[in-house]
């Protein structure tokens, strides 16, 4: 019988921006967020892949092309991350 590997463990990128700007502490950077995604690890447990928050500064939805998510989805396989919501 093939090892049961859900539930899949996703980090959210959110939490890099809400509550960070001018008054506060600056946006944890995209690619830093996929970067400690991507490295952590807790007794051999792995991050399976993100939630995206689909908000500026990471990701601009109003400019976005079809070029950018193509661009986006290469950039978190290189991670080896899937997508969330």
């Amino acid at each position: 019988m093939p090892e049961n590997n859900y539930p899949k463990l996703h980090n959210a990128t959110w939490p890099g921006l809400v509550g960070k700007g001018p008054d506060s502490e600056p946006p944890i950077p995209f690619d830093k967020m996929l970067e400690m995604t991507a490295t952590a690890e807790v007794n051999g447990v792995k991050f399976d892949g993100v939630d995206l928050g689909l908000m500026g500064p990471h990701i601009d939805l109003e400019t976005i092309k079809d070029d950018d998510i193509k661009k986006l989805a290469d950039k978190l396989s290189r991670y080896k991350l899937a997508v969330g919501s």
